[in-house]
């Protein structure tokens, strides 16, 4: 079932609908305002269609940056878990 969700970015209000939790609606919303209050603090661009473009290519790389170390974290484990199974085979 999906739920209404208030939220606020940018100083104006919406309304998510969304299967998940409120709070978790709420934390995304949050993070989003933030990716945006930061590009309106680090640019001089009032258009908010700019805003939101270069809000959305940060939290992209940010996606693809966690991306790419997790899986260079699955590699390592990988290749540990090989060097243990060919200690125990010994």
């Amino acid at each position: 079932m999906k739920n209404s969700v208030q939220v606020e970015i940018l100083g104006k209000e919406f309304t998510v609908k969304s299967e998940n939790d409120e709070s978790y609606v709420k934390e995304i919303a949050d993070y989003v305002n933030r990716k945006m209050e930061e590009v309106l603090k680090d640019t001089r661009t009032v258009a908010t269609v700019n805003v939101v473009l270069l809000a959305a290519l940060n939290i992209a790389d940010e996606y693809f940056r966690a991306k790419d170390q997790n899986q260079k974290l699955i590699g390592d484990i990988e290749e540990k878990c090989q060097e243990l199974i060919n200690l125990i085979e010994i």
